[in-house]
């Protein structure tokens, strides 16, 4: 990626990204279900990677993570997290080159945006490359028929996911579904109904809505 495309994209996510709504109605039950796949956060080290406006990692703070990191490319989204959480550890940074020491995380999290990496496989090397051995990388990432608005996105199979976090030098532990909004995220009848058929399709085998991939670093 050039530097002019790294701004224009920094530029999107600055002024462009509907951060307001993730602040004003966060589906946070959403959020716990697929980060429940971590098991017990007490003690942890804990990542959020592109963490958006930091509702994951406020999550782990109260769960008694030992510390609590949330890291996003956008300066905007992360003003908006310090809002609700100023506790927690905020860093302004690009997922491809992670501005953390090897092996100094027990757990990284991510939901819908390592698919928008520039380069997603060097983002997954990244996420292995700051996770100990052993740890666990939990991303939530969109399936091949899934599309939104953000002007770079990687839309995948199963089966290309995980070979990207294999290659990364992850082995799969399980691969579970996120079927989407809420349902009555609001009350816009085209929208309600757009998401009742969305969760119903989303069950069928190969079509879920996005892919919750639980990853252990091989040691």
């Amino acid at each position: 990626m050039t530097g002019t495309d790294q701004a224009q994209l920094r530029k999107y996510y600055d002024s462009e990204y509907h951060y307001g709504e993730d602040v004003e109605k966060p589906n946070l039950d959403r959020l716990r279900r697929s980060m429940g796949h971590l098991g017990e956060l007490r003690g942890r080290r804990f990542l959020d990677l592109g963490c958006g406006v930091g509702w994951a990692t406020h999550i782990a703070s109260e769960e008694g993570a030992s510390y609590s990191v949330g890291l996003d490319f956008a300066g905007t989204a992360l003003v908006r997290a310090r809002r609700h959480t100023a506790t927690a550890g905020w860093v302004q940074g690009d997922g491809t080159a992670l501005p953390f020491a090897d092996a100094c995380f027990d757990d990284v999290f991510s939901f819908g945006s390592m698919e928008h990496f520039p380069d997603v496989q060097r983002g997954f090397a990244e996420a292995a490359r700051v996770l100990r051995a052993g740890g666990t990388l939990l991303t939530v990432v969109p399936n091949w028929w899934v599309r939104t608005d953000q002007p770079q996105e990687l839309r995948a199979s199963e089966r290309r996911w995980r070979t990207i976090a294999a290659n990364a030098g992850f082995d799969v532990v399980r691969v579970a579904s996120d079927h989407g909004p809420a349902i009555l995220k609001n009350r816009r009848p085209l929208r309600v109904l757009m998401r009742i058929v969305l969760h119903i399709v989303s069950r069928i085998p190969g079509l879920r809505y996005q892919h919750v991939l639980v990853l252990r670093k091989r040691a």
